[in-house]
């Protein structure tokens, strides 16, 4: 889709590495469920960048005004996941043949699931399979 780096924000500083990578990024998707991972990629922004949440958390989000100011940069939020993104997601999925990867359980292994989503341990998308 056009990405050209992907940075783990808990294995370093995010705008350190950004800064790094050619003096900045002109764009920002933070993905992570977390609005502190996004916080922390603000002053990695190169001048007249833009930071998008598609990931956040019900911390409060919190910036800096003076690099923003002086950086000219931009913030939003994309409020994904509508009933219409799902249609287009869904539509363009069965036009290309693309099909998830996942692993049927049954109910009473949905709080195993659960618990290794959490530790991290899950290696594909559990669906609970009824009947």
């Amino acid at each position: 889709m056009g990405a050209e780096r992907f940075i783990a924000t808990q294995d370093s500083d995010p705008a350190e590495a950004l800064r790094a990578w050619d003096g900045g990024a002109d764009l920002v998707v933070n993905a992570s469920p977390s609005t502190s991972a996004a916080v922390a990629t603000l002053t990695g922004l190169a001048p007249d960048g833009w930071l998008v949440l598609c990931g956040y958390d019900p911390e409060p989000l919190t910036l800096s005004t003076q690099p923003m100011v002086l950086n000219r940069l931009h913030v939003m939020v994309n409020p994904s996941g509508s009933p219409h993104d799902l249609r287009d997601t869904l539509a363009f999925s069965a036009t290309h043949g693309i099909v998830p990867d996942f692993t049927p359980i049954g109910l009473r292994d949905a709080n195993a699931a659960l618990d290794a989503m959490a530790n991290g341990r899950a290696a594909k998308r559990s669906v609970i399979a009824f009947g």
